[in-house]
This record gives C-alpha cells, structure tokens and sequence, in this order.
C-alpha cells in the first residue's frame, strides 16, 4: 500500500515539474535565445554595408548617435572607430532598506566601426552594451553589463544612418545645383 503511494507521489511530482518547465518555455527574444546566437549571427545583426563614401558613413554614424541622444566619448577618423554612451538613466527609492538597492541607474554604451570595404561601399558594424548599477545603503554597489542583442534596436539603427546618408547625399546634389 505505501509503496504505490510513493510511486502516485512521484508520479504527481514529476507530472507537476514538466507542467512547470513548459510554463517557463517562451520564444521571445530573453536571454535563453540570446546564448544560442552564434558569433556570426551576431556579428550579422551589428552589421550593414551602405553606398556612399566613407567620409559621408562616418558623418552619419556620428549624427545618429547623437540624435539618439549618445554623448560621443571618442571618435577617431583614421580607423573609423566611434565610441559613444547614453545619458545615464536613474532612479531612487523612496524605501530605505538593506535588501532594495536606494539608486539604480542604467546607461548603453555603443561601440561603431566604419570600414570603407569598396568602391563607394562603406561596412558600420556598431554593438551596444546596457550597463546597470545598483547603490546601496553604506557606499555598497553591484554593477552588471550586458550585450544587447534585440534586432529591432540595429535595426532601428542603421534605418536612422540609412536616412542620414540619403539627407547628406541630397543636401551635396542640392549644393552643387546652380537653380
């Protein structure tokens, strides 16, 4: 008798752990899907080739930043190279206690290089990183950063320098017309 209820028990139980574990499945983009991503595919989604020259790439990688609201913290012409970060984003509690951490702040910091590859065809591969800090009573903190990997946020990206390089070729045809 006790030993087929243990053996109903265990049967419950394990019936009751794969309800939970398929609970848990989700196939939006988490950090689950985010391991699976090869290095390539990665380095695919940071990565768009344009039709201009290098001069105008580099122009229009430096403007989006910007109009996105990026402080550029160092740009180098010569190796195509642009590092930019976010305005620091924080927020205090109202609750003071040694568990919830009394400031939080979150800043990206974006990394883009500009390669002219041929012709009149210029390669921008640009990676973000969120940083996340955490402040607690007493001078402790916790900090975290991770590689964001969501296509929407490149893609938004270089649609923003795609727009840029079609004003800044507009605005040169625009100059260079005599009417």
């Amino acid at each position: 008798m006790l030993k087929i209820r243990l053996e109903k028990f265990f049967a419950l139980s394990m019936l009751s752990a794969l309800c939970c574990l398929g609970g848990c499945y989700s196939d939006g983009d988490d950090s689950a899907n985010r391991q699976q991503r090869t290095s390539v595919d990665i380095q695919a989604l940071q990565t768009r080739q344009f039709e201009c020259s290098y001069k105008v790439a580099f122009a229009a990688v430096v403007d989006v930043f910007q109009d996105l609201g990026f402080v550029i913290q160092s740009s180098d012409f010569t190796t195509g190279l642009v590092i930019a970060k976010s305005n620091v984003q924080s927020r205090e509690s109202l609750g003071f206690s040694t568990f919830k951490p009394e400031t939080k702040a979150t800043w990206d910091v974006g990394t883009a290089h500009v390669e002219e590859v041929g012709h009149n065809i210029v390669s921008v591969r640009v990676s973000f990183v969120r940083h996340k800090k955490a402040s607690y009573e007493y001078g402790s903190s916790s900090e975290s950063s991770f590689a964001i990997t969501d296509g929407r946020f490149y893609t938004n990206f270089f649609e923003k320098v795609d727009k840029s390089i079609f004003i800044r070729h507009n605005l040169k045809a625009t100059a260079n017309d005599p009417f």
